[in-house]
């Protein structure tokens, strides 16, 4: 009788069948560079190597230069260490079906050279376990770890479907795998692995690979033809520009991130990437447009190890050496736990600064390593302010209930108090300053040509920080000394070419520079909604410059008047020009106008104006032509309350036609018939509609309100009136009021034939119908006329802006030159490209007039 045979030994996982390693049959390699290839044309076994470093103690650094070691070995050739164990003298690892990495190995004699040029022996112990189905496999848990990260892709800047592979090697699913993009042919297996997925990689957007070790992206080839929205390569090793030009030249995106690459600190970077930029719109944040020859990327690394000379309280003298230094210097703000977001910290921080001196500009903000970060320069001035004055300490403030009330007690509003403080340390010269880095006299410059519409006369300054260009750099318009410098540079580049300003969410607390804005001599507009202005006193300087229509809604200053009238009184004791306050117009009593339309944001403005003329015009002449814009869950209910005191059988009878679809509480009465009355899906949706009367719209007196837009959603609001036409000519129409609320959504981004729109549908549709009011009853239809004749030959703004975005797409000419063909051709698109093919014919379009 045969006696089992135990193994050597067993190594366990938790979700994977056990590891019987018996050394028994293995053959051991070491200093030598043949095998026994037999051994390794058998997949179904396992095999052992064995690091022999002989040191009393490895750290983790130590571990991680040994694998650095031994890819660096095996380049080129998948390898897959499994369970790596830690010994005092070695350390083993198993691996299986590596056969061309174990060659190289085999022809280094085994040997592996370190960093530091030392020589680290390996023993290669061939046929060490068998394979078994049940039993650990680094392909699966690849896989098993891709399916965790496609069910959590994230949405980045409203781009859904972004697949986040940062430090790739660190998923729970490979912790007793080891898997090093850094190695081209592992890399290679997971991009096969997510482009091989037919079902998942259709939802993929953008690739974020961040920290992986990645030396080179030849593997991302296979992506080839596919527009990504994001490719982030940032903090890799990735050296080689040329290298990098040759594996992205058929790659595109919307954005690559390659900060903290060894390469972005060349001397000729970004110029060197010049072949492929065409393929991206920004990089690391900048447009490729406004990437100069001189531009250079800097350093943000920086951490305790970091060069530069700490200045904290118990140096603080020592400042002053720095006096004339024109380098970078780094504000360094401790806050372990994150408690508090970039936007809180740098309004703390400005609030700490002196307004008295330099103007100072926050730039290469990041938070790590538990700090907050920013680099500034050439505002010596406030630093020695914060260092001596200030002793380097930030006040936190916050608000407190006010103590319990009291006889005496006139005042219950919230106590300010400022009990938690903040020490920082500031690194001065951590980096020279080189020409292309970010000089904000010129990124103010740029963000104003961005904001300025010339064809509306408008200088949109709305929310100035989110300006394309500023990714980089902090205007803090709280400050009344930037703002008159943004202001000036505005007001001299502009001139009287500028009609209204808008400057709503910029923490603005003061806004007295009318000298400044006396510039633009047709000034007549100026939107302050939603700032830090406390007081009338703080805006009411510019009343010298006739300003015809001010908003101030959203500021402190709106909570000092109980109501309207004493509010508008006040705003036009100094305004006395103001025809229209807040948006709403003011008549000769000083009353607001009834508001006719409600937008949350002016950005909804083409999109409502779109959707309701184009539904209600739809509605009437042909409902059945709604279905598509209606999603696959809509939801509709109508409800239906009109009367008339003395209505005839037939006019009843037209009235039923509503009230049959209605779910009135009165009407229905039973909660299941209530429920039975709203309808779901386009079809049963169009169904109702064609079954209701015809009707005609007085689209010129409906009051459109939209109370939501926003990425996810929006939602509008039409009240209005319609004539319910009479079946016959012994009938008359009948007129009705009715109040409609849509709920879109969008189903469907970069559509069109640019690729840049949404596309939304409907998800709820509540209609009421009612009687009108005497209002209403008196103006109805007293303007009425063919919106779509009246509109058809009107070309908008909007309409000419998105034809010159597809004439410069279809022909590649700079704006100027489109603007002509387009203007030739009275701003009919196929004319104008027949005016194009004339001029090329003619050879009348210099090869300046492309892009």
């Amino acid at each position: 009788m045969s006696s089992l045979k135990c193994p050597d030994e067993v190594i366990h996982f938790p979700n994977h069948m056990s590891i019987e390693i018996s050394y028994a049959n293995a053959l051991s390699y070491s200093k030598c560079k043949s095998y026994d290839a037999k051994l390794m044309s058998q997949g179904f076994v396992w095999h052992q190597i064995v690091v022999q470093h002989n040191s009393r103690s490895l750290s983790m650094e130590d571990k991680n230069e040994l694998l650095k070691a031994l890819y660096e070995a095996v380049e080129g050739e998948e390898f897959y260490p499994v369970v790596y164990r830690r010994c005092q003298y070695e350390d083993r690892f198993l691996v299986r079906q590596c056969q061309p990495a174990l060659d190289k190995l085999f022809e280094k004699n085994l040997r592996l050279l370190m960093p530091n040029g030392d020589t680290v022996q390996l023993q290669v112990q061939l046929n060490v376990a068998e394979f078994k189905y049940g039993q650990i496999s680094p392909i699966n848990q690849i896989t098993k770890t891709l399916n965790k990260l496609y069910d959590r892709m994230d949405s980045l800047d409203g781009e859904k479907g972004i697949l986040d592979l940062t430090r790739f090697g660190q998923n729970s699913e490979l912790f007793d795998v080891i898997v090093n993009l850094g190695n081209r042919s592992v890399l290679e297996r997971i991009f096969d692995l997510i482009y091989r997925n037919d079902e998942r990689f259709r939802n993929v957007t953008g690739i974020i690979l961040r920290d992986n070790g990645i030396t080179t992206m030849s593997p991302v080839k296979l992506f080839a033809g596919i527009e990504f929205s994001v490719l982030d390569l940032r903090d890799n090793l990735i050296e080689s520009y040329i290298r990098l030009n040759r594996d992205l030249e058929k790659i595109k995106a919307n954005e690559i991130k390659l900060m903290g690459n060894p390469l972005t600190q060349s001397p000729n970077y970004p110029e060197c990437l010049r072949p492929i930029l065409k393929n991206f719109k920004i990089l690391d944040g900048i447009p490729t447009e406004n990437l100069s020859k001189d531009y250079r990327p800097i350093n943000t690394n920086v951490d305790g190890q970091a060069e530069g000379y700490r200045i904290d309280w118990s140096n603080k003298s020592d400042v002053n050496q720095f006096e004339n230094s024109s380098d970078w210097h780094a504000i360094m703000i401790p806050d372990p736990e994150q408690t508090y977001t970039k936007e809180e910290i740098l309004d703390y921080f400005f609030l700490t600064i002196s307004t008295e001196l330099s103007d100072i500009y926050p730039c290469y903000y990041k938070y790590t390593a538990g700090e907050h970060q920013f680099l500034v320069r050439q505002c010596f001035d406030q630093i020695k302010y914060l260092v001596e004055n200030c002793n380097l300490e930030i006040k936190i403030p916050r608000f407190v209930a006010p103590p319990p009330p009291t006889e005496s007690t006139t005042d219950y509003s919230p106590q300010l108090v400022m009990d938690t403080t903040i020490v920082y340390y500031v690194r001065m010269n951590i980096s020279p300053f080189r020409k292309g880095q970010i000089e904000p006299m010129e990124c103010i410059e740029k963000a104003l040509n961005r904001c300025f519409s010339a064809m509306d006369k408008m200088l949109n300054l709305n929310n100035f920080q989110n300006t394309e260009g500023l990714e980089n750099i902090v205007i803090n318009l709280s400050s009344t000394k930037i703002l008159s410098r943004v202001l000036m540079q505005a007001s001299r580049k502009f001139l009287s070419a500028c009609h209204e300003i808008r400057l709503a969410h910029n923490k603005i607390v003061n806004m007295n520079f009318p000298k400044i804005l006396a510039l633009m001599g047709n000034l007549k507009a100026l939107d302050l909604g939603n700032n830090w202005i406390h007081s009338l006193d703080d805006v009411k300087g510019l009343a010298v410059l006739g300003i015809t229509s001010l908003r101030l809604d959203g500021n402190p200053l709106c909570n000092e008047y109980s109501f309207a009238g004493e509010y508008i009184k006040a705003v036009k004791k100094h305004f006395t020009d103001l025809t229209k306050l807040d948006g709403i117009g003011i008549t000769g009593k000083d009353n607001l106008t009834s508001p006719k339309n409600f937008l949350c944001d002016v950005a909804g403005y083409d999109f409502v104006e779109e959707f309701v003329t184009r539904y209600f015009s739809t509605f009437e002449s042909d409902r059945a032509g709604l279905q598509d814009l209606y999603h696959r869950k809509a939801i509709l209910s109508l409800s239906c309350n009109f009367n008339l005191p003395k209505a005839t059988p037939q006019t009843v009878k037209r009235i039923s036609q509503y009230t049959q679809f209605s779910r009135n509480l009165s009407v229905r009465g039973e909660t299941d018939q209530i429920c039975s009355s709203t309808y779901v899906g386009p079809k049963e949706i169009i169904r109702v509609f064609m079954n209701l009367p015809l009707v005609t719209y007085d689209m010129l007196s409906f009051c459109t309100d939209c109370t939501v837009f926003e990425e996810k959603r929006v939602v509008i609001t039409i009240s209005g009136v319609f004539l319910d036409q009479a079946p016959s000519i012994v009938e008359t129409d009948i007129l009705m009021a009715f109040s409609r609320t849509f709920v879109l959504k969008p189903t469907k981004r970069k559509t069109g034939s640019l690729k840049c729109a949404t596309l939304y549908k409907i998800i709820n549709d509540i209609y009421s119908i009612t009687n009108p009011t005497p209002n209403q009853t008196k103006i109805a239809f007293k303007y009425f006329k063919n919106i779509q004749s009246a509109k058809k030959d009107e070309i908008t703004v909007a309409d000419k802006e998105a034809l010159l975005v597809m004439f410069q797409e279809a022909t590649a000419l700079k704006s100027i030159w489109c603007t002509r063909c387009l203007e030739e051709a009275n701003w009919n698109f196929t004319q104008a490209l027949e005016v194009f093919v004339k001029l090329c014919e003619k050879k009348e379009v210099p090869d300046a007039a492309f892009k």
